[in-house]
């Protein structure tokens, strides 16, 4: 899921959208991620293009962190709240325990004003015959540096003397709460089919449309390792 729809920020305005990630991983805990993200509305130029560089380690079967630097490239500048921002950083942390997993993560936004989100997840690894489920649930909290015409209601507006004036507020405090289920099935070796219903509360009424939305995704993902 991309996480701007799990920071309360929905790029597509609640359209469908279609996407392709190729994930390339060493064992020495170095990886590389491209992804191309491009919602079905045709009233939308709100294509996005990401690519992440990271770094993963285990320090023990309970503890594990990763560090990653993301680059950004969207089709137009007014289409969210995120568009001003090229570059962010993400620092995470897992711990691994018998009965849930626990993950904290910090990112970054890098620019002038900047942007900083914070989460914290539980999560709880299931088998059932064949199905493998993940329940979820994650909490984000966000201070983040805003151009007002992206505010009422995440509804973007043309700036202000032809664009010689930008004014800005931050918006602090909790960003949304989302419940997920992720249902992964194995249907050939090395193929998997994978559907995440996810219902998600918002919490901030400036930058989000609405206050509660259920999103759906699926999608094939294939691995080889050599």
């Amino acid at each position: 899921m991309s996480r701007f729809v799990a920071y309360g920020i929905d790029l597509a305005d609640e359209s469908p959208a279609w996407g392709l990630n190729t994930s390339f991983a060493h064992t020495s805990g170095f990886y590389l991620d491209g992804y191309y993200t491009d919602p079905t509305s045709a009233s939308l130029d709100a294509r996005q293009i990401t690519f992440d560089l990271g770094y993963e380690h285990e320090f023990s079967d309970v503890f594990s962190i990763y560090a990653e630097f993301s680059r950004y490239f969207y089709s137009s500048d007014t289409v969210n709240v995120f568009a001003q921002f090229s570059n962010s950083i993400s620092l995470n942390a897992n711990i691994d325990l018998s009965v849930v997993d626990i993950g904290l993560s910090y990112d970054r936004f890098l620019g002038s004003a900047g942007a900083s989100y914070y989460s914290f997840d539980i999560s709880s690894f299931q088998k059932a015959g064949p199905l493998y489920l993940l329940p979820l649930i994650q909490v984000v909290f966000m201070s983040h540096t805003v151009e007002e015409r992206y505010l009422n209601k995440g509804k973007p507006k043309k700036k202000p003397n032809g664009g010689s004036t930008v004014v800005t507020t931050t918006v602090t405090g909790l960003a949304n709460t989302t419940l997920s289920l992720v249902a992964i099935y194995p249907v050939i070796n090395h193929l998997y089919l994978t559907i995440v219903p996810s219902f998600i509360f918002y919490h901030q009424d400036a930058l989000s449309i609405e206050s509660t939305n259920f999103i759906w995704n699926a999608g094939l993902r294939y691995s080889i390792h050599f």
